[in-house]
């Protein structure tokens, strides 16, 4: 197996992520370990000489300043055990970033990755509207009967004030374990169809994304989504056209559902109550759980530690290990539910500032890229990337943490392969 093909499979297997693991032990884990055990293979055939010319380049050195702060921050973070895990996941993630970066070297391989990431992207999302519509369940799912056997604790749905307050349909989960992850992960792929010249394609993907987003329930993903639209019309395509057939294709279902409120159908019937709880939640007139109050608490923890620490940050796993020692809000919650904040009160104010110029640095690259760029692929990449990144912005709040969410990690690797490949096209 060459270094390119294990690259391969950890991207691919970082993007199925829980959908094949076991407990808490992934492919992904598994291919990262023959990774691991190759490289040093490779790094003792070369006598110990090492080639980091990867970390030299343009924002994986953001991203390796920051892993070796948290590092540092093991020195007064509050619980050992969990800052070590916090730095494996950062781990995993730059592996991921950094994997994608030496594969796509070159526009070719790029296209071939991609090609292979939009595969499994659809088969994502077939299975997610397969999940929104029936009974059926991923095993590797939160809402699975046989969870269990794959090592999980699956939830009890009933237990939670979720929207389907009528219905026995659970949203879906996809590849992601849980709703809000799905989310985050569909509301990133959304920029990719909306970009895409192939009309049926487009239609396919705006559709299904918006419904699989609107089964999940999630109300900052939903604000992220309609933001895509908004700037998709406002800076890529500055025309209505497909955009508002398709809209109102949509719309017109969401009416069809409350007109069939009362019908006779059981399974139309739960499907369109659904529809209508998911309304009241979305315009804040239903509080599902609770949400918005715990979710408060947890940040106003999180951030009063922040302010004892001086700026230092609590130090990795610092925000998790705070709340345990306060106490689990609503008896349960431990990890912050809001990634920004989490940066801000673990990192502290180094973090939180070189992540905010990292990510708005490479946004306005890629949006750079999209205007001026003469290749057709390379101005469809960053013009989704774009969208993708502007969104993940007020996505990533709805889950719990997103450290460990690789389709972050793949979107970073994404763009920042763009951009390097941009930068040659411009100097060539």
């Amino acid at each position: 197996m060459t270094i390119n093909n294990l690259k391969m499979g950890l991207i691919i297997s970082a993007f199925l992520g829980v959908a094949i693991s076991y407990s808490d032990f992934y492919l992904f884990h598994f291919i990262l370990a023959m990774s691991a055990m190759v490289i040093f293979y490779k790094f003792k055939q070369n006598e110990f000489c090492i080639n980091i010319g990867i970390f030299k380049k343009n924002y994986v050195k953001t991203l390796v300043a920051i892993l070796f702060w948290y590092m540092l921050s093991v020195l007064w973070a509050p619980n050992f055990d969990l800052a070590l895990k916090y730095i494996f996941y950062i781990f995993c993630g730059l592996a991921i970033t950094l994997s994608f970066i030496s594969f796509s070297s070159n526009i070719k391989n790029l296209n071939q990755i991609f090609y292979f990431l939009s595969l499994f992207i659809i088969i994502e999302i077939l299975i997610s509207m397969i999940e929104s519509f029936t009974s059926f369940r991923m095993p590797i799912s939160s809402y699975s009967q046989i969870a269990s056997l794959f090592g999980k604790n699956p939830v009890n749905f009933s237990e939670f004030g979720n929207i389907f307050i009528y219905s026995s349909l659970g949203p879906p989960t996809g590849f992601r374990w849980n709703t809000n992850d799905l989310a985050i992960s569909m509301v990133i792929c959304l920029p990719f169809f909306l970009c895409s010249k192939k009309t049926i394609l487009k239609f396919f993907g705006i559709l299904s994304i918006t419904t699989i987003i609107i089964m999940t329930a999630s109300r900052a993903v939903f604000l992220a989504m309609l933001l895509v639209y908004a700037l998709y019309l406002l800076l890529i395509k500055k025309r209505v056209g497909t955009l508002s057939l398709i809209l109102s294709f949509t719309l017109s279902i969401i009416w069809a559902m409350f007109q069939l409120s009362e019908s006779e159908n059981p399974r139309i019937n739960e499907l369109a109550n659904s529809v209508e709880a998911l309304v009241l939640f979305l315009s804040g007139d239903v509080d599902i759980g609770g949400s918005i109050e715990w979710r408060r608490e947890l940040v106003d923890n999180g951030l009063k530690a922040f302010y004892e620490s001086n700026g230092l940050g609590l130090g990795a796993g610092g925000s998790v290990a705070n709340q345990q020692i306060i106490g689990p809000v609503d008896g349960r919650f431990t990890s912050m539910h809001n990634f920004w904040i989490e940066l801000l009160v673990e990192g502290g104010v180094f973090v939180a500032i070189a992540t905010l110029i990292w990510i708005s640095s490479m946004t306005l690259n890629l949006f750079f890229i999209s205007r001026t760029s003469k290749d057709a692929m390379l101005k469809y990449y960053s013009q989704s990337l774009f969208l993708s990144l502007t969104s993940f912005i007020p996505a990533a709040i709805a889950g719990s943490s997103t450290i460990y969410f690789f389709p972050m990690w793949i979107m970073f690797g994404f763009a920042i392969s763009v951009i390097l490949i941009a930068k040659r096209e411009i100097n060539y």
